[in-house]
């Protein structure tokens, strides 16, 4: 029982925890492209790719962490 609370108050820090990652890397991406500004078109379509991606990997990452922490209070 001690345990599955201390497993429970892992879910939420877990899941922020991803937000800065992702937060963090759409900042390097931002910051990476801006060499990119002397092509424009290039830099946005670069930068969207990037961050789709990025958005995407967000959304399993949180999906397998909520599978992760009910796995382990089973």
């Amino acid at each position: 029982a001690i345990v599955k609370k201390q497993i429970m108050r892992l879910k939420e820090p877990s899941i922020k925890c991803v937000d800065l990652v992702v937060s963090e890397l759409c900042n390097v991406v931002r910051k990476c492209s801006e060499k990119m500004n002397r092509y424009p078109r290039l830099r946005e379509e670069t930068e969207r790719i990037i961050t789709s991606h990025i958005r995407e990997r967000e959304v399993r990452t949180k999906d397998q962490i909520m599978l992760l922490v009910d796995t382990e209070l089973a």
